[in-house]
This record gives structure tokens, C-alpha cells and sequence, in this order.
């Protein structure tokens, strides 16, 4: 149902009482800031649509970190690191019930981008083209899952990492986040967040 304002008249016009602008004013802000926020939370509950899976006790955390880089023709290239993880496609996974290699967990990654998943990573570098990119900010994020698609989760965190771009500022990167990060000696990697 819609506002209607009350008018009341007031020397040969029609004013709107304070109060019902108010309501309206404040229905409106809410109705933003709801959109802003339900944009927001699309990349991560996208991640989180898929089952999950612990890594389980005694395997060593994966760890996760990306940078970022403005590609000389169409727009973006991700570099991701990974340590104690075997990053690989299903067909070359060596089948074992507990998907380790050697102690460590192996399996690949999805990448989003401004919470559409956008397609599989079997290694440690991916395109992002202008298509998939809007003006102003865009957050790229991997997450690193089983063969069987289930996110990678130590304790309650989702083993993901992401990156925040603006591709009309000169350094287009403006924040780096990591469920677990490397430990990074990396000049590029300044503005960052993390979970332990």
C-alpha cells in the first residue's frame, strides 16, 4: 500500500504535515539501505550455497591470498597463493577418502566475482574480463572446495580470499580480505583483513 501524504491547507496552498514526510523519508532510507546491504552479503551468500566440509583435525590449514593486477587489454588478472593446498582438476585428483596428497588437502576453486560464481580455478591464475566487471567497485573472491564442490571450512571460516577493485583509480586495488592468510613479504598486498 502506499504513503499518502496529508495535505493541509495553508494560506491558499497545500503543505505536507512534518510528520508524514518524516515517515515517508525514513521508509524510503530504509528500503536503500536495505538493497545496499542485500548487495553486500550476495558474494558471501553465494559462497555459502554450497555444502561445506571441515578440513579435519591434524590436516594443515590451507591458506589463501590474492593480488591483483590491471591487464594491459580487458580487465583484470588474479594471482592466488596457496599454501597446503593442492590445487588441481578432478581428473588428475589422486582418489583417497580423506582427498589428501601427502598430508595435504587437495582439490580446486570457484571464482566469483560480485557474488556470481563465474566459473572453476585448476591453477594459480585467472582472467576477469571488463564483461563480467561494473563501474566502480567489484570484489573478486575464491574459495577453495573439494572435488565434490564443498567450500573448505577451518572452524567456522570458509577457506576463501577476496579482493576489492575499482578499475577507474590508478592503484585499483582498495582492499585485500583472507579467511587465512600467507604470510606475505608482497608490496602489492597493504590494505588487508583477516580471519585466523
Amino acid at each position: 500500500m502506499p504513503l499518502r501524504h496529508r495535505l493541509i491547507p495553508h494560506k491558499g496552498r497545500h503543505i505536507i504535515r512534518h510528520s508524514d514526510f518524516m515517515i515517508t523519508l525514513l521508509c524510503i532510507m530504509a528500503v536503500t539501505l536495505f538493497n545496499v546491504a542485500g548487495n553486500m552479503a550476495f558474494a558471501s551468500t553465494e559462497i555459502h550455497e554450497h555444502k561445506a566440509r571441515n578440513i579435519g583435525k591434524g590436516s594443515p590449514v590451507p591458506k589463501i591470498q590474492l593480488s591483483a593486477f590491471r591487464d594491459p587489454i580487458d580487465g583484470v588478472n588474479i594471482h592466488m597463493e596457496v599454501d597446503n593446498y593442492l590445487l588441481n582438476a578432478p581428473d588428475l585428483a589422486a582418489m583417497t577418502a580423506d582427498n589428501k596428497v601427502d598430508g595435504v588437502l587437495q582439490g580446486h576453486a570457484h571464482v566469483f566475482v560480485n557474488g556470481i560464481k563465474r566459473q572453476r580455478l585448476y591453477g594459480k591464475d585467472v582472467h576477469i574480463p571488463q564483461t563480467w566487471l561494473k563501474e566502480g567497485v567489484n570484489q573478486v573472491a575464491i574459495s577453495l572446495n573439494s572435488h565434490q564442490h564443498e567450500n573448505w571450512m577451518s572452524g567456522d571460516h570458509n577457506i576463501v580470499s577476496s579482493v576489492f577493485l575499482d578499475l577507474s583509480k590508478q592503484n585499483i586495488v582498495l582492499h585485500y580480505f583472507t579467511s587465512q592468510p600467507i604470510k606475505s613479504t608482497s608490496p602489492e598486498i597493504k590494505n588487508q583483513h583477516a580471519h585466523h
